[in-house]
């Protein structure tokens, strides 16, 4: 039950981008795997020969993510090796989200000047000055052009504006009051018993599943079996070893386990059993078996802290809103994508953003 890899939403700054591709053509070369240390194999994004970056990866309501941009974007992470499938998954998945938050941007239409993305740009040349580089190294390397990296800093402006005009003090108060939990830190212990069911699966294949759980619920409820009894015997959770009941252990709602769980898990009293939840791995029963509660904050002193979470789920929220209209085509995972590759000894310089 731990959440799904989901790198940052947000539009990446041009210097991240910039630094992210250079390391894209400065890769280890290819070795095999008798020549890697089993605890030390990665494996990372790469070219074909010859370079095929314009190869499409995904077309979001038109608009085509290349091949090009998933290695710029793959080239910022060290992979563990034999995991590749579900990182693609989720790096697409990512990519394709910052491009639907650019395209509902664009539609709202706010003014970014020329002269804002200028005082941007010369930002981002002092800071490679500083680094003992400069912007057309940088720009020769990635393989990026001016006009690309003006817009990577429209995009991100338009957001920071968007950020600005919504989350205003009434917003973040009401915010803030209505994810008590979240803030406090509190924490619940939960069990749970899983029906693994595929995302895609027919109306019918979900129904059958959550009439077998209300049949299980019905039972515990009417004290035929016990939900740790239940959760043994019928679980299909791989983590759930035996005797454990289905436990899960205590989390928060800081992400240790994914939304779709943690937030009916939390609207749960102490020993209430729950209806079946879906979440990407099937549909549940979730009880929660103790409460911790966290210590409260003031709202004054971490108003920076309740505006980062603001913004990502104002992300979160219009994703969910763009994807139920958009037209999303993934391709598959291109065969010769990764490559072994000893994991990279520098860490890639991470610079400031708009503000």
């Amino acid at each position: 039950m731990h959440p799904r890899v989901r790198c940052g939403l947000l539009v990446l700054s041009a210097i991240a981008i910039l630094a992210a591709a250079r390391a894209s053509h400065a890769q280890a070369p290819a070795t095999s795997k008798a020549d890697t240390p089993a605890a030390s194999k990665t494996v990372s994004a790469a070219p074909t020969t010859p370079p095929n970056f314009t190869q499409p990866i995904a077309i979001v309501n038109g608009e085509t993510i290349t091949r090009g941009d998933l290695i710029t974007f793959l080239s910022s992470y060290q992979i563990p090796a034999g995991n590749e499938e579900q990182v693609y998954k989720d790096a697409v998945e990512s990519l394709v989200n910052a491009r639907l938050i650019n395209q509902f941007l664009t539609r709202q239409k706010i003014p970014v000047s020329e002269d804002k993305i200028s005082e941007q740009i010369a930002s981002l040349e002092k800071q490679l000055k500083e680094r003992g580089s400069d912007l057309p190294s940088e720009i020769l390397h990635s393989g990026m052009s001016m006009p690309e990296i003006r817009k990577q800093y429209a995009n991100r402006i338009r957001w920071v504006e968007f950020l600005n005009e919504k989350a205003r003090d009434a917003e973040l108060k009401k915010f803030f009051a209505t994810h008590k939990d979240l803030f406090s830190g509190t924490q619940v212990k939960a069990s749970h018993i899983l029906l693994k069911v595929e995302p895609k699966a027919t109306t019918e294949e979900k129904a059958k599943s959550r009439d077998k759980l209300l049949a299980i619920k019905k039972d515990i409820v009417d004290k035929k079996t016990t939900f740790a009894e239940a959760a043994n015997k019928l679980s299909e959770d791989p983590a759930n070893s035996e005797g454990a009941g289905g436990d899960i252990g205590y989390f928060n709602l800081n992400g240790t386990v994914i939304e779709e769980f943690a937030i009916p898990a939390f609207a749960l009293k102490k020993g209430d059993i729950s209806d079946p939840v879906e979440t990407p791995y099937g549909l549940h029963l979730i009880t929660v078996t103790d409460r911790k509660e966290g210590t409260p904050i003031d709202f004054e002193q971490n108003k920076p802290l309740v505006k980062r979470v603001f913004e990502s789920d104002l992300q979160k929220t219009l994703l969910i809103a763009e994807r139920k209209i958009a037209k999303v085509e993934i391709k598959p995972m291109p065969a010769d994508l990764f490559q072994t590759a000893p994991a990279p000894a520098a860490t890639p310089f991470k610079p400031e953003t708009a503000k």
